[in-house]
C-alpha cells in the first residue's frame, strides 16, 4: 500500500484498476528509471568499448567454458565457491556469438545496468523522492563499481541478488508486520538467499541483515521464517553438501601470530583503505590490484569522504524508529564486520565491501529527499561530480594501458595458438590464465590445463585428466605472467635432469616445449613375483600396512630402461614419501629415486610419453638407463599411511619391439566412456601407457 510523504497510511485502495493517484506515480517511476538507465549507458559505453578490446582473464574464460557444459559442476571450475548462475546467464550469448570476448562481457554489462532500477525501487521504499537520486547515483557510481560493471565476473550477479533480497525483505516486512503469511514470497526470498550465498559468500552480510529484519517484523510469529531458511538450505544444497568445507577454509577466524589487538588494528587499517577505494578516494586500475592505483589529490579524497559520510550520518539519525533504514545500515555494518575474515582480505580487496554500495546509495537518496530540495540535490550532484572525475581518470588510464603489461597481464595469445595448430598439438599445460584463455578462445579445439591447481591445492581441475591422457602434449611457459609454474631455466634444468629430448619454440609471449622423447621405452613386462601387483590387471591390488617395505624380485636379472609403479583405483594410493631401490644381485641395494611429502611439485617425471609433475600419487616412472636389476625395493620413509600397488612394470633396456614410439595409438576424439570400452576391447599389455590410460579413463569416468 502506498504511503504519503509524511508517513501516514492512506485509505485502502481497491484491488481492481490502479487509482488515479497510483497511475501518475507509476508513470513517474518508469520515466525516472528510463532516464537513469540512459545516463548509465552513456557513462558506461566508453568503458564497455575498452572492455571489449581487453582479453578475457582466466576467471572470465572459465565462465565462458562452463556455459558450454551446463550442469557439469556445482561451483566455478577449480574453485570451492561460485555457482552455475554465471554460466547459465552467459550460455545464450556464447551460443549466439561464439567463444568471443563480447559473449562473456555483455551479460555483465546488462547486470550492471539492472542495479539501476533496483536502486530506484529500494530507495522508494524509504522515501518517495529518494528514488531518482539513488538511481542516478547507481547510474554514475564510484569508479570501482564501473570496473565491476565492465571487467569483473561473479560480482555483478551477486550484487543484483543482494539488491533483490533487500527489496523483497522490505516488502515482506510490511506483510509480516500486518500478520499476513506471504508463503510464496518467503520461499522466493529464501531461494534467492540460497543462490546468493552459493554464488558468493560476500552475500552473507545482506542475507543475515535481511533475515534479522524479517525476524523483527514478524513479531511473535518468527516460526514462519523456517520457510525461507529451508529454502536457503535446499537451493544452496549442491554447494554446502560438496564444497562448504573448502569454501569456509578460505576464511580465517583468528589473526596472525602476535597480539589480537595488533591483528585488529591491521584489519581496521585495511578496512579503512578498502572503504576509501569503494567510494573513490583512490581507484585500482583493475579490480583488487594493489600496485597500480590511481591516487586522487588530498582535497578530492576529503571531499569524497565528506560527500558520502554526511548524508549517511543524516540518514542514520532515526534508524531506531525506522526499520528499513536499520536494515540497510545493518547490511553495511555487517559487510564491514565480515571484511577481515577472507584469507585474501587486504587493503586492495575492495570487492568484499561491494555489497554495501547499493544500501549506501539508497540511504543517500533518502537523506537528499529528507531535507530541502536544493540542499538534497546539491549533495547528490556533488557526489556525481566527484564520481565523474574519478571515472574520467580511470578511463584515460585504461585507454593508455598496455593489456600485455601489468596489471592486466593479458597478452595476445594468437601466436601461441598458431604455433600449436601448425604442429598439430591439441593438448598442453600452462599456468592458470593462459590455460583457460587458450581453451576458451579456440572453442576447446585446443585444451590446456594447469598441471596442478594454483589457487586451491588439490582441488579438482576440469581439463587436467584430458591433457594427461593425451599424446603429443606441449608445455607453455609465459615468463611475464606470474604463476606457480617453474621459470624457464628451472624447467629446462628439470627436463635435462630426467633425461630424454625436447624442442623449444618461441611464440609471442610464450615458450612452447614440445616433441618430447622420454628416456624410457614404452615396452614393458610384468613382474609375476609381485603377485596381485604383477598379474597385468590394474583392478587387482596388493596392499601394504603403514611403514611396510616390500622387495620384488624379477624373474631373472635384466638390463632395464626403467620401472613404472601404478596405484590401485581406490585408496590407499602410492606412498607420498618413499625410496625406490634396485639391486643387481638381490642383496646390495642402491637408491635410484627419492620422493618426499609436499615435494610433489618439485618432481617432474615421464608419464604417458610426456613430462608431468606427479601430484596424484597414482603413477611413477623411474628411469634406470640400462642398469642391471635383479630386484626392486619400495621403502616408506617417515610414512604412517597404508599404501597399495596395482602393477610393477619393468621397461627392458634398448629399443625393443616398440622402439621409442610413445605416439598416439587410440582415436583422440573419443569420450571417457568410449575410451574405457576401446582400451578394454583391445588390450595392449606390452605398453606402459595402456595401463596408465586405462586407469586414468576409469577414474575420470567415475
Amino acid at each position: 500500500m502506498p504511503r504519503t510523504e509524511d508517513g501516514d497510511r492512506p485509505a485502502p485502495v481497491s484491488r481492481g484498476e490502479p487509482s488515479s493517484r497510483e497511475r501518475p506515480a507509476t508513470w513517474r517511476a518508469a520515466v525516472e528509471i528510463v532516464l537513469a538507465l540512459l545516463a548509465a549507458v552513456a557513462l558506461r559505453t566508453p568503458f564497455w568499448r575498452e572492455a571489449l578490446r581487453t582479453p578475457l582473464d582466466g576467471d572470465e574464460a572459465i565462465v565462458g567454458l562452463m556455459s558450454r557444459h551446463l550442469g557439469h559442476a556445482a561451483t566455478i571450475w577449480g574453485q570451492p565457491f561460485g555457482s552455475p548462475l554465471e554460466p547459465c546467464l552467459v550460455a545464450p550469448f556464447v551460443a549466439g556469438l561464439g567463444t568471443t570476448i563480447a559473449a562473456v562481457r555483455i551479460p555483465y554489462f546488462l547486470l550492471g545496468l539492472l542495479l539501476v532500477p533496483i536502486a530506484h525501487r529500494l530507495a522508494a521504499c524509504l522515501h518517495p523522492r529518494a528514488a531518482l537520486p539513488a538511481a542516478l547515483l547507481m547510474a554514475c557510481p564510484s569508479p570501482y563499481l564501473l570496473i565491476i560493471a565492465s571487467l569483473a565476473t561473479i560480482y555483478p550477479s551477486a550484487l543484483v541478488l543482494c539488491g533483490l533480497l533487500l527489496l523483497l525483505a522490505l516488502r515482506l516486512g510490511d506483510r509480516l508486520a500486518k500478520g499476513e503469511r506471504a508463503w510464496g514470497r518467503l520461499v522466493l526470498w529464501g531461494g534467492l538467499a540460497g543462490l546468493a550465498l552459493w554464488t558468493h559468500l560476500m552475500s552473507a552480510s545482506v542475507v543475515v541483515a535481511s533475515l534479522a529484519y524479517l525476524v523483527a517484523r514478524s513479531r511473535r510469529r518468527a516460526y514462519v521464517l523456517l520457510v525461507p531458511v529451508l529454502s536457503i538450505l535446499v537451493v544452496a544444497a549442491p554447494w554446502w553438501s560438496h564444497s562448504v568445507g573448502q569454501s569456509l577454509s578460505i576464511l580465517r577466524f583468528s589473526g596472525p601470530r602476535g597480539p589480537a589487538t595488533q591483528h585488529l588494528a591491521h584489519a581496521f587499517s585495511n578496512l579503512v583503505h578498502a572503504s576509501g577505494g569503494l567510494i573513490g578516494t583512490h581507484t585500482p586500475l583493475i579490480a583488487d590490484e594493489g600496485r597500480h592505483v590511481l591516487e586522487t589529490s588530498g582535497w578530492h579524497a576529503a571531499l569524497v569522504v565528506l560527500a558520502y559520510a554526511l548524508p549517511l550520518a543524516w540518514a542514520a539519525r532515526g534508524a531506531r524508529r525506522n526499520g528499513p533504514v536499520a536494515l540497510l545500515l545493518g547490511a553495511i555494518a555487517l559487510a564491514a564486520a565480515a571484511f577481515p575474515f577472507p584469507q585474501r582480505s587486504g587493503p586492495q580487496t575492495i570487492r568484499y565491501l561491494t555489497t554495501a554500495f547499493l544500501p549506501m546509495v539508497a540511504l543517500i537518496g533518502m537523506a537528499a529527499a529528507s531535507c530541502r530540495r536544493i540542499v538534497g540535490w546539491a549533495s547528490v550532484l556533488a557526489i556525481l561530480g566527484l564520481n565523474l572525475a574519478g571515472a574520467a581518470a580511470l578511463l584515460a588510464a585504461w585507454r593508455g594501458a598496455d593489456r600485455a603489461s601489468a596489471p592486466f597481464l593479458l597478452p595476445d595469445l594468437g601466436p601461441v595458438r598458431q604455433a600449436l595448430e601448425a604442429r598439430g598439438i591439441r593438448r598442453a599445460y600452462a599456468s592458470y590464465g593462459p590455460a583457460y584463455r587458450l581453451t576458451y578462445e579456440t572453442g576447446e579445439r585446443l585444451i590446456v590445463s594447469e598441471p596442478w591447481n594454483e589457487r586451491f591445492r588439490h582441488y579438482p581441475l576440469p581439463y587436467l585428466d584430458e591433457v594427461r591422457f593425451a599424446k603429443g602434449v606441449a608445455w607453455i611457459l609465459t615468463p611475464r605472467i606470474p604463476s606457480d609454474l617453474p621459470a624457464r631455466r628451472a624447467f629446462e634444468a628439470e627436463l635435462r635432469e630426467i633425461g630424454g629430448r625436447f624442442k623449444r619454440t618461441e611464440a609471442g609471449p610464450a615458450l612452447i616445449y614440445h616433441d618430447f622423447v622420454p628416456p624410457v621405452p614404452p615396452a614393458v613386462t610384468t613382474v609375476p613375483a609381485a603377485g596381485a601387483a604383477g598379474d597385468g590387471d590394474i583392478a587387482t591390488v596388493r596392499s601394504f600396512a603403514a611403514g611396510e617395505a616390500v622387495t620384488l624380485p624379477l624373474p631373472e636379472p635384466a638390463a632395464l630402461g626403467g620401472v613404472t609403479l601404478l596405484a590401485g583405483q581406490d585408496r590407499p594410493r602410492l606412498l607420498r614419501s618413499m625410496d625406490v631401490e634396485v639391486s643387481p644381485d638381490g642383496i646390495v641395494f642402491e637408491c635410484v629415486f627419492r620422493r618426499r611429502r609436499f615435494e610433489e611439485r618439485e618432481h617432474l617425471g615421464w608419464i604417458n610419453g610426456h613430462p608431468q609433475y606427479v601430484t596424484d600419487h597414482d603413477v611413477l616412472t623411474v628411469p634406470l638407463a640400462g642398469r642391471r636389476v635383479a630386484a626392486v625395493r619400495i621403502a616408506p620413509v617417515g610414512s604412517d599411511e597404508a599404501w597399495s600397488l596395482a602393477e610393477l612394470l619393468a621397461h627392458p633396456a634398448g629399443r625393443g619391439p616398440l622402439g621409442d614410439d610413445w605416439g598416439e595409438w587410440l582415436d583422440p576424439n573419443l569420450g571417457w566412456d568410449e575410451r574405457v570400452r576401446a582400451l578394454q576391447a583391445s588390450p595392449l599389455p606390452a605398453r606402459a601407457d595402456w595401463y596408465y590410460r586405462l586407469a586414468l579413463a576409469r577414474r575420470a569416468r567415475r
